[in-house]
Protein backbone atom coordinates (compact mmCIF):
# COMPACT_ATOMS: atom_id res chain seq x y z
CA UNK A 1 0.00 0.00 0.00
CA UNK A 2 1.25 3.45 -0.90
CA UNK A 3 0.43 6.76 0.74
CA UNK A 4 1.76 10.24 0.17
CA UNK A 5 3.16 11.96 3.22
CA UNK A 6 2.89 15.69 3.64
CA UNK A 7 5.67 17.19 5.68
CA UNK A 8 5.30 19.49 8.63
CA UNK A 9 4.09 23.01 7.95
CA UNK A 10 7.25 24.50 9.40
CA UNK A 11 10.20 22.79 7.82
CA UNK A 12 13.29 22.49 10.03
CA UNK A 13 16.44 24.35 9.10
CA UNK A 14 19.03 22.44 7.12
CA UNK A 15 22.06 21.28 9.05
CA UNK A 16 25.49 22.56 8.14
CA UNK A 17 26.34 19.17 6.65
CA UNK A 18 23.19 19.18 4.49
CA UNK A 19 24.01 22.64 3.21
CA UNK A 20 27.53 21.50 2.31
CA UNK A 21 26.11 18.54 0.37
CA UNK A 22 23.64 20.74 -1.47
CA UNK A 23 26.34 23.26 -2.39
CA UNK A 24 28.66 20.48 -3.60
CA UNK A 25 25.90 19.00 -5.77
CA UNK A 26 25.11 22.36 -7.33
CA UNK A 27 28.79 22.82 -8.15
CA UNK A 28 29.06 19.35 -9.67
CA UNK A 29 25.95 19.96 -11.80
CA UNK A 30 27.44 23.21 -13.05
CA UNK A 31 30.68 21.44 -13.99
CA UNK A 32 28.80 18.49 -15.53
CA UNK A 33 27.13 20.85 -18.00
CA UNK A 34 30.61 21.80 -19.21
CA UNK A 35 31.67 18.25 -20.02
CA UNK A 36 32.39 17.75 -23.70
CA UNK A 37 30.32 14.88 -25.13
CA UNK A 38 32.82 14.53 -27.98
CA UNK A 39 35.60 13.76 -25.51
CA UNK A 40 33.35 11.26 -23.75
CA UNK A 41 32.57 9.67 -27.11
CA UNK A 42 36.28 9.36 -27.88
CA UNK A 43 36.87 7.60 -24.55
CA UNK A 44 33.95 5.25 -25.16
CA UNK A 45 35.14 4.42 -28.68
CA UNK A 46 38.67 3.78 -27.38
CA UNK A 47 37.32 1.47 -24.65
CA UNK A 48 35.02 -0.34 -27.04
CA UNK A 49 31.74 -2.05 -26.28
CA UNK A 50 29.17 -4.33 -27.87
CA UNK A 51 26.29 -5.90 -25.96
CA UNK A 52 26.59 -9.71 -25.90
CA UNK A 53 22.90 -10.23 -25.04
CA UNK A 54 23.98 -12.45 -22.15
CA UNK A 55 21.58 -10.86 -19.64
CA UNK A 56 24.17 -11.03 -16.86
CA UNK A 57 23.77 -7.36 -15.96
CA UNK A 58 20.09 -8.08 -15.23
CA UNK A 59 20.77 -11.13 -13.05
CA UNK A 60 21.69 -10.90 -9.41
CA UNK A 61 23.87 -14.00 -9.53
CA UNK A 62 26.49 -11.97 -11.43
CA UNK A 63 26.64 -8.99 -9.06
CA UNK A 64 24.72 -6.00 -7.80
CA UNK A 65 21.98 -5.58 -10.41
CA UNK A 66 19.95 -2.94 -8.60
CA UNK A 67 18.67 -0.28 -11.01
CA UNK A 68 18.07 3.11 -9.44
CA UNK A 69 15.06 4.97 -10.83
CA UNK A 70 13.96 8.58 -10.84
CA UNK A 71 10.24 9.33 -10.39
CA UNK A 72 10.04 10.35 -14.05
CA UNK A 73 11.48 7.02 -15.19
CA UNK A 74 8.94 5.17 -13.04
CA UNK A 75 6.11 7.10 -14.69
CA UNK A 76 7.41 6.29 -18.18
CA UNK A 77 7.52 2.58 -17.40
CA UNK A 78 4.06 2.74 -15.82
CA UNK A 79 2.62 4.35 -18.93
CA UNK A 80 4.28 1.78 -21.19
CA UNK A 81 3.25 -1.27 -19.15
CA UNK A 82 0.05 -0.11 -17.43
CA UNK A 83 1.50 -1.46 -14.18
CA UNK A 84 1.11 0.20 -10.80
CA UNK A 85 3.97 2.17 -9.31
CA UNK A 86 4.68 -0.55 -6.76
CA UNK A 87 4.78 -3.22 -9.45
CA UNK A 88 7.45 -1.21 -11.25
CA UNK A 89 9.55 0.09 -8.37
CA UNK A 90 10.31 -0.43 -4.70
CA UNK A 91 12.42 1.23 -2.02
CA UNK A 92 16.13 1.45 -2.74
CA UNK A 93 17.68 -0.73 -0.05
CA UNK A 94 21.11 -2.35 0.41
CA UNK A 95 21.93 -5.68 -1.13
CA UNK A 96 20.94 -8.57 1.12
CA UNK A 97 20.67 -12.32 0.97
CA UNK A 98 17.38 -13.47 -0.50
CA UNK A 99 15.80 -16.94 -0.49
CA UNK A 100 16.46 -18.84 -3.67
CA UNK A 101 13.52 -19.20 -5.99
CA UNK A 102 12.45 -22.76 -6.74
CA UNK A 103 12.48 -23.98 -10.33
CA UNK A 104 8.67 -24.26 -10.39
CA UNK A 105 8.22 -20.72 -9.07
CA UNK A 106 10.50 -19.33 -11.73
CA UNK A 107 8.81 -21.31 -14.49
CA UNK A 108 5.36 -20.17 -13.40
CA UNK A 109 6.40 -16.53 -13.48
CA UNK A 110 8.06 -16.80 -16.85
CA UNK A 111 5.02 -18.20 -18.67
CA UNK A 112 4.31 -14.82 -20.21
CA UNK A 113 3.34 -14.00 -23.75
CA UNK A 114 5.22 -11.57 -25.94
CA UNK A 115 3.40 -8.70 -24.24
CA UNK A 116 5.33 -6.24 -22.11
CA UNK A 117 3.40 -6.82 -18.90
CA UNK A 118 5.23 -9.33 -16.67
CA UNK A 119 3.57 -12.10 -14.75
CA UNK A 120 3.36 -10.60 -11.27
CA UNK A 121 1.02 -11.52 -8.46
CA UNK A 122 -0.13 -9.03 -5.87
CA UNK A 123 2.74 -6.65 -5.04
CA UNK A 124 2.93 -7.85 -1.43
CA UNK A 125 3.48 -11.44 -2.59
CA UNK A 126 5.81 -11.41 -5.57
CA UNK A 127 7.06 -7.99 -6.55
CA UNK A 128 7.88 -6.64 -3.10
CA UNK A 129 10.88 -8.79 -2.47
CA UNK A 130 13.28 -7.05 -0.13
CA UNK A 131 10.85 -6.12 2.66
CA UNK A 132 12.24 -8.73 5.05
CA UNK A 133 15.84 -7.60 4.78
CA UNK A 134 15.79 -5.37 7.86
CA UNK A 135 19.04 -6.77 9.20
CA UNK A 136 20.95 -5.17 6.34
CA UNK A 137 19.55 -1.68 6.93
CA UNK A 138 21.50 0.85 9.05
CA UNK A 139 19.85 1.49 12.42
CA UNK A 140 20.04 5.23 11.79
CA UNK A 141 17.54 4.78 8.96
CA UNK A 142 14.80 3.54 11.32
CA UNK A 143 12.72 6.19 13.05
CA UNK A 144 11.10 6.15 16.48
CA UNK A 145 7.87 4.71 15.05
CA UNK A 146 9.58 1.77 13.37
CA UNK A 147 9.43 3.21 9.86
CA UNK A 148 12.38 2.35 7.61
CA UNK A 149 13.66 5.37 5.69
CA UNK A 150 15.18 4.85 2.25
CA UNK A 151 16.49 7.30 -0.29
CA UNK A 152 15.17 6.67 -3.76
CA UNK A 153 13.58 3.88 -5.79
CA UNK A 154 14.84 0.79 -7.57
CA UNK A 155 13.45 -1.45 -10.30
CA UNK A 156 11.56 -4.46 -8.97
CA UNK A 157 13.26 -7.85 -8.87
CA UNK A 158 12.06 -11.43 -8.70
CA UNK A 159 12.60 -13.60 -5.64
CA UNK A 160 15.88 -14.82 -7.09
CA UNK A 161 17.03 -11.22 -7.53
CA UNK A 162 16.77 -11.06 -11.33
CA UNK A 163 15.10 -8.04 -12.89
CA UNK A 164 11.35 -8.56 -13.04
CA UNK A 165 11.33 -7.40 -16.67
CA UNK A 166 13.97 -9.86 -17.87
CA UNK A 167 12.59 -12.59 -20.11
CA UNK A 168 14.02 -15.88 -18.89
CA UNK A 169 14.87 -17.77 -22.08
CA UNK A 170 15.72 -14.94 -24.47
CA UNK A 171 17.37 -12.43 -22.08
CA UNK A 172 15.11 -9.86 -23.72
CA UNK A 173 14.04 -6.74 -21.82
CA UNK A 174 10.25 -6.33 -21.85
CA UNK A 175 10.49 -2.57 -21.32
CA UNK A 176 13.36 -1.94 -23.72
CA UNK A 177 11.84 1.18 -25.37
CA UNK A 178 11.48 2.85 -21.94
CA UNK A 179 14.27 1.12 -20.06
CA UNK A 180 15.99 3.21 -17.36
CA UNK A 181 18.94 5.39 -18.34
CA UNK A 182 21.20 3.26 -16.16
CA UNK A 183 20.36 0.27 -18.37
CA UNK A 184 20.68 2.15 -21.66
CA UNK A 185 24.19 3.39 -20.78
CA UNK A 186 25.51 0.22 -19.14
CA UNK A 187 28.37 -0.63 -18.59
CA UNK A 188 29.45 3.03 -18.63
CA UNK A 189 28.79 5.57 -15.91
CA UNK A 190 30.11 8.95 -14.81
CA UNK A 191 31.12 9.69 -11.26
CA UNK A 192 32.92 12.78 -10.05
CA UNK A 193 33.03 14.08 -13.64
CA UNK A 194 35.02 11.02 -14.79
CA UNK A 195 34.03 8.11 -17.01
CA UNK A 196 34.07 4.61 -15.51
CA UNK A 197 32.96 1.14 -16.59
CA UNK A 198 31.34 -1.77 -14.80
CA UNK A 199 32.46 -5.34 -15.37
CA UNK A 200 30.95 -6.56 -18.63
CA UNK A 201 31.81 -9.19 -21.22
CA UNK A 202 31.04 -6.74 -24.01
CA UNK A 203 33.83 -4.31 -23.12
CA UNK A 204 36.66 -4.15 -25.63
CA UNK A 205 34.52 -4.99 -28.65
CA UNK A 206 34.20 -2.61 -31.59
CA UNK A 207 31.82 0.35 -31.33
CA UNK A 208 31.38 2.86 -34.13
CA UNK A 209 32.03 6.58 -33.77
CA UNK A 210 28.34 7.31 -34.31
CA UNK A 211 27.25 4.83 -31.62
CA UNK A 212 29.87 6.25 -29.28
CA UNK A 213 28.51 9.77 -29.74
CA UNK A 214 24.93 8.66 -29.08
CA UNK A 215 25.99 6.76 -25.99
CA UNK A 216 28.05 9.71 -24.75
CA UNK A 217 25.09 12.07 -25.10
CA UNK A 218 22.76 9.68 -23.28
CA UNK A 219 25.37 9.08 -20.58
CA UNK A 220 25.87 12.79 -19.98
CA UNK A 221 22.11 13.37 -19.86
CA UNK A 222 21.79 10.55 -17.32
CA UNK A 223 24.60 11.95 -15.17
CA UNK A 224 23.09 15.43 -15.02
CA UNK A 225 19.52 14.23 -14.46
CA UNK A 226 20.64 11.93 -11.61
CA UNK A 227 22.55 14.78 -9.98
CA UNK A 228 19.58 17.12 -10.32
CA UNK A 229 17.24 14.47 -8.93
CA UNK A 230 19.52 13.90 -5.93
CA UNK A 231 19.78 17.65 -5.36
CA UNK A 232 15.99 17.97 -5.32
CA UNK A 233 15.79 15.13 -2.80
CA UNK A 234 18.34 16.80 -0.52
CA UNK A 235 16.51 20.11 -0.74
CA UNK A 236 13.19 18.48 0.24
CA UNK A 237 14.66 16.16 2.87
CA UNK A 238 13.44 16.49 6.45
CA UNK A 239 15.18 14.64 9.26
CA UNK A 240 13.29 12.35 11.65
CA UNK A 241 13.42 11.19 15.26
CA UNK A 242 15.29 8.01 16.06
CA UNK A 243 15.26 5.76 19.10
CA UNK A 244 15.71 2.19 20.29
CA UNK A 245 11.95 1.78 20.52
CA UNK A 246 11.74 2.28 16.76
CA UNK A 247 14.11 -0.60 16.09
CA UNK A 248 12.07 -2.82 18.42
CA UNK A 249 8.85 -1.88 16.60
CA UNK A 250 10.45 -2.59 13.23
CA UNK A 251 11.61 -6.02 14.42
CA UNK A 252 8.12 -6.87 15.73
CA UNK A 253 6.61 -5.78 12.42
CA UNK A 254 9.11 -7.95 10.61
CA UNK A 255 8.02 -10.96 12.67
CA UNK A 256 4.52 -10.30 11.29
CA UNK A 257 5.94 -10.16 7.75
CA UNK A 258 5.27 -6.43 7.55
CA UNK A 259 7.53 -3.46 6.91
CA UNK A 260 6.75 0.23 6.68
CA UNK A 261 9.01 2.29 4.42
CA UNK A 262 9.32 6.05 4.12
CA UNK A 263 10.87 6.74 0.73
CA UNK A 264 12.58 10.09 0.22
CA UNK A 265 12.88 11.24 -3.38
CA UNK A 266 12.99 14.39 -5.48
CA UNK A 267 9.24 14.91 -5.07
CA UNK A 268 9.06 14.51 -1.31
CA UNK A 269 8.26 11.43 0.74
CA UNK A 270 6.08 8.39 0.17
CA UNK A 271 4.96 5.86 2.75
CA UNK A 272 4.72 2.21 1.72
CA UNK A 273 3.33 -0.54 3.92
CA UNK A 274 4.37 -4.04 2.89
Amino acid sequence: MEASCSGSKQKPEKTKYQLILIAALKKEIEMAHRLDPEKLATEIEKTGFSCQLCGKCCRRAFGDNRVVLTPLEIEKIQKHTELSKLEVAGPLIPEACQPEETENEEEDRDKESSSVKPEISEPDEEAILESSQLFELPKEDIDSEGNIHTYGWMLRRKKNGDCVFLEKDTNRCRIYPVRPMLCSTYPFYIEGLKLYTCECEGLGDHISAEESRKLAETLLSRYISELEDTLAMYEKYEDFERGKEGLDIAKKNLEKNMCTYIIHDSRGITKIID
